[in-house]
């Protein structure tokens, strides 16, 4: 039969083992978090600086144009019962014949090039579709995960 000394024995040998849990339990979760941001610091530091907008600018393809061009996806985005946008959706004036363009890697929409470096200059995504600019312009990293979900 225990008596009033064996239960005190007892409440201080399982206090004892709580107070050895939780230093235990503490010092596992510091560790993991040291662990998370060593690892998080290191990312960082091999990842390349994002691309400044004059090189983005540079990298976007520049064209002339004419309106001898069969329709397609430029200026406005997807063909309209086979008639091709012919002004540009930023300043919302005609193309003239020669004018300089730019299309945008990835979604293809077309704008008057002043315009379009104006605006990627305050946004860095398509006027029209919202799609991130940078994803395959030659020159710059590839853009990571869902970054272009509208």
């Amino acid at each position: 039969m225990m008596d009033w000394e064996d239960l005190g024995d007892w409440i201080m040998w399982g206090m004892l083992a709580s107070g050895v849990i939780v230093m235990a339990a503490t010092a596992v979760v510091t560790l993991v978090v040291l662990v998370h941001h060593a690892v998080r610091h290191l990312r960082a530091r091999k990842a390349p600086p994002p691309p400044s907008i004059e090189e983005l600018l540079a990298g976007i393809p520049g064209v002339a144009y004419y309106r001898e061009l069969p329709p397609g996806p430029g200026g406005g985005g997807e063909e309209d019962a086979g008639e091709r946008r012919e002004r540009c959706a930023i300043c919302v004036t005609n193309y003239e014949d020669g004018e300089a363009c730019s299309v945008l890697p990835g979604c293809a929409h077309m704008f008057h090039k002043p315009c379009v470096a104006k605006w990627l200059r305050k946004k860095s995504t398509c006027p029209l579709c919202r799609a991130t600019v940078g994803r395959g312009v030659p020159g710059l990293p590839p853009l990571r995960g869902v970054e272009n979900m509208v």
